[in-house]
C-alpha cells in the first residue's frame, strides 16, 4: 500500500493525479482549500469506482492547516510514502507592474507552500527510511518569458529547493522528483489567457503571451498526461530527477537551449507581432501563437 498526499487536487493536474494514482492502487489523500465545494468529482469517482481516495482540507499557505492535515494522514495510515506538491497559482504581469502583495501571494503558495509541505513530511519520511517528494515545477522553471517573471521566479526557487532536498536526503532513502509541464489544459491555463493587460508600456508582451495561452487551449495536453508522467516517474528504476510533460515542452526547452542568453533576450526587441510569431515558429517549431482571434 502506497500512501500518497496530493496538494491542489481540486481541479486540473492535482485532480487527475489523484484519480490516476488511486486507480493504480495508491491510498490517496487529495487535499484542497475548500473540499466541501471543490471535491465532488473525486468523491463521486471514489464511490463509483471503490477507490481508496479521501478528499481532505489543506491550505498550503497556512502552517496550522498543513500540520493538521499531515497529522491526520499519519494517524489514519501510519505513513506517507509520496507527497505531490501540486498547489500553485499564476499571475501574468510585467515585473514593474506586479502589485507587491500579489507577487508575495504567488511566492507564498508556489514556494513557501511547497516548503511547508516538505518540512512537514520529511521527519516522517526520515523515520520510515523512505519516501518520495514530487514537486510540480514548469518549463517556466527553466526559462523566463515576458509576463512570467514572478511565476517563473517561484518555479526557479522551487527547483533550487528540490535539488537541495534531493542532495540532503539522498543517503536517507528519500527521493525528490521535479515535473516540468508545458502548456496543459487546466484552469491556470484558462486564467492566464483572460487577464486584463490594458495599454501600459509592456502591453505588447503581455498580449502576445495571452495569444499563446488562447492558442494553446485548443491543442494542450489534458491534465491526465501529467498524471501519467508522475506515475511513470514514481516507478522509474533510474530514479531521474527531472521529467518533462506535455508535447510542447520538448521543442520549447530544446529551442531555448540552442539560443544564447542574448538571443533569448533579443526576442523582446521592437518588432511587429507577425515578426515575433514568425521568429517564435522558427525557434520552437510552432506558429508561436499567431492567428489567435
Amino acid at each position: 500500500m502506497t500512501v500518497t498526499l496530493i496538494t491542489g487536487a481540486s481541479t486540473g493536474i492535482g485532480e487527475a493525479t489523484a484519480l490516476h494514482l488511486a486507480r493504480m492502487g495508491h491510498t490517496v489523500y487529495a487535499s484542497m482549500r475548500t473540499p466541501d465545494s471543490s471535491g465532488d468529482v473525486l468523491r463521486a469517482a471514489a464511490q463509483e469506482e471503490r477507490l481508496d481516495l479521501e478528499v481532505m482540507r489543506l491550505d498550503v499557505d497556512d502552517s496550522t492547516s498543513v500540520a493538521s492535515a499531515v497529522g491526520d494522514v499519519m494517524e489514519r495510515s501510519g505513513r506517507i510514502d509520496v507527497l505531490v506538491n501540486n498547489a500553485g497559482i499564476l499571475k501574468l504581469t510585467s515585473v514593474e507592474e506586479a502589485p507587491l502583495e500579489e507577487a508575495k501571494a504567488v511566492f507564498e503558495t508556489n514556494v513557501f507552500g511547497a516548503l511547508r509541505m516538505m518540512q512537514a513530511v520529511l521527519p516522517e519520511m526520515r523515520e520510515q527510511g523512505s519516501g518520495t517528494i514530487v514537486n510540480m515545477s514548469s518549463v517556466a522553471g527553466r526559462l523566463v518569458s515576458p509576463g512570467h517573471g514572478i511565476y517563473a521566479a517561484t518555479k526557479y526557487a522551487l527547483e533550487a529547493l528540490s535539488e537541495a532536498v534531493a542532495i540532503e536526503t539522498r543517503r536517507l532513502g528519500i527521493r525528490v522528483i521535479v515535473i516540468e509541464p508545458g502548456f496543459i489544459s487546466t484552469p491556470i491555463l484558462d486564467k492566464g489567457g483572460v487577464v486584463e493587460v490594458g495599454d501600459g508600456p509592456y502591453a505588447v508582451h503581455l498580449k502576445r503571451m495571452q495569444s499563446l495561452y488562447r492558442n494553446a487551449r485548443g491543442g494542450a495536453d489534458p491534465p491526465s498526461a501529467v498524471a501519467e508522467v508522475i506515475a511513470d516517474a514514481l516507478d522509474d528504476p533510474t530514479r531521474r530527477f527531472r521529467y518533462i510533460a506535455g508535447k510542447d515542452a520538448p521543442p520549447v526547452l530544446n529551442g531555448r537551449a540552442r539560443m544564447t542568453d542574448e538571443e533569448w533576450i533579443d526576442m523582446g526587441r521592437e518588432m511587429t507581432d507577425e515578426e515575433y510569431f514568425a521568429e517564435s515558429g522558427r525557434r520552437f517549431g510552432a506558429d508561436g501563437g499567431a492567428g489567435t482571434e
